[in-house]
């Protein structure tokens, strides 16, 4: 095992607001059709949450037009004009000072053709999300009886593309495509997994199924749902190891199954049981005692994710939990911050969430300063480990565990306390960490205060 020197500091920043104003000019290049303006506050690593739009009307000589969007506070933001065709989306990032911003977008004049193919044939009529790959928008486009789609192209750039049969219950085919002027084919391979879900050897309709796979390099999740009669398919799955579990409201989370696919072609059929967990009851509060309502509630049985529930108005709700398990409730509450609770007795449970007033941006660099890029890192809050499991749902509510391009991961809205962490890079790995994190003192260790915690943290290896 590696060992590694550790230095760290922490910088605090206190938080600024005033109101400014942002104003986007749009170079039209001839296009003469409406374009709508939207603007969002940036988060590196979640989608835009698009807060106000604009539409420039049609017309304009196909010149120059203007919009100015008043009353923001100064921040980050992202920027999108958007037409009427699905790739005619063209987005920057702004950067809105006191004193108010302008930013300027010129619309190119470039063409798209887009085949989508199964196994050499053409994919007829498939739905394709895209997803920019740095600022996290999305459109949709559908490809003709030929598999083709031919349009505008506003951005040309990378993309994560989710395939997906049309109106098929499949889960989709996830690749990085880089769209340009030049002819683009996705080539889905003929490997399938397929299936059933079940609840006391029933059929089980609108269960969330996740298919998860790491090829050393990265780990991708792709998701479908159990049609009527409990079928799921996932179609181009990748090759090599994969795991998949099952989840429904009501139920327990399945055991994850395990399996590989391995050559241009292959098919695994599984059936998944889900059972159903005895009910905890468990309320949320604040510090003040307010009850918390919309709060997430996760339950983490020996390390492995069992149930999810939410909340109601009263901060209370229902947790499934199944018998002779070691487990710990988290609640998530919807305006931030976190917090853990251990199952103990059969009495309802009482969590105190504390106010999420802090954030923390951890990274990773070596000695030399080069950045340490898609390193996953274990968490430890005041004593208590997250598990890989958990952590990995934290990333969708904006907890980022894994390091960017930048060697930094991002904790927004948190309490305070100390939180300690170990790099690794498999999940095997993780696990192993998990399983051993209470013996061990961590490599990183901060002490996170309120407002904005920045923290740097070089390696040395011995």
């Amino acid at each position: 095992m590696r060992t590694f020197a550790v230095v760290a500091f922490v910088l605090l920043l206190g938080p600024t607001a005033s109101a400014a104003t942002l104003t986007v000019e749009v170079s039209r290049q001839g296009f003469t059709l409406p374009i709508d303006v939207a603007v969002a506050p940036r988060v590196d690593g979640t989608p835009p949450e698009w807060s106000m739009t604009k539409t420039l009307p049609a017309g304009g000589g196909g010149g120059k037009s203007a919009v100015s969007f008043e009353g923001l506070p100064a921040g980050l933001y992202v920027v999108m004009a958007s037409g009427p065709q699905p790739l005619q989306r063209l987005s920057t990032k702004a950067n809105l000072g006191s004193d108010g911003s302008t930013v300027r977008l010129v619309i190119p004049q470039s063409k798209i053709e887009l085949r989508t193919m199964l196994a050499g044939e053409p994919l007829v009529r498939a739905e394709i999300t895209f997803t920019h790959r740095e600022l996290r928008w999305r459109t949709e486009v559908e490809t003709d009886d030929d598999g083709r789609f031919t349009g505008t192209l506003w951005e040309e750039g990378m993309y994560t593309a989710n395939v997906r049969r049309h109106h098929a219950s499949s889960g989709p085919y996830s690749v990085d495509v880089w769209l340009s002027p030049k002819p683009v084919t996705i080539d889905v391979p003929d490997r399938h997994v397929t299936g059933r879900v079940l609840a006391s050897g029933k059929p089980l309709a609108g269960a969330i199924i996740d298919l998860r796979s790491e090829n050393g390099q990265s780990t991708l999740t792709v998701r479908t749902q159990s049609a009527p009669d409990g079928r799921f398919e996932f179609f181009g799955a990748r090759e090599g190891a994969l795991s998949l579990t099952a989840r429904a409201p009501s139920y327990l989370d399945s055991d994850t199954v395990t399996f590989e696919l391995h050559g241009a072609t292959g098919q695994h059929s599984v059936d998944v049981e889900l059972t159903r967990g005895e009910p905890r009851a468990v309320r949320v509060v604040d510090t003040h005692g307010a009850p918390i309502a919309g709060a997430t509630l996760i339950a983490s049985c020996d390390g492995h994710l069992k149930s999810t529930s939410v909340t109601n108005a009263e901060g209370s709700a229902d947790v499934a939990l199944p018998r002779d398990a070691s487990c710990a409730i988290y609640a998530l509450p919807k305006e931030g911050s976190l917090a853990v609770e251990p199952v103990k007795g059969s009495k309802p449970l009482l969590i105190r969430v504390r106010e999420g007033a802090s954030s923390l941006r951890l990274a990773l660099k070596s000695e030399a300063g080069e950045p340490f890029s898609a390193m996953s890192v274990l968490m430890r809050i005041d004593g208590v480990v997250i598990p890989p499991a958990i952590a990995r749902l934290l990333g969708s509510r904006g907890f980022s565990l894994i390091t960017n391009e930048e060697g930094s991961i991002s904790l927004p809205r948190i309490p305070r306390g100390i939180y300690e962490f170990w790099p690794y890079r498999s999940s095997a790995e993780g696990q192993m960490l998990y399983e051993t994190a209470t013996d061990f003192k961590a490599p990183i260790s901060v002490e996170v205060l309120p407002g904005e915690n920045n923290a740097t943290v070089k390696f040395q290896a011995r």
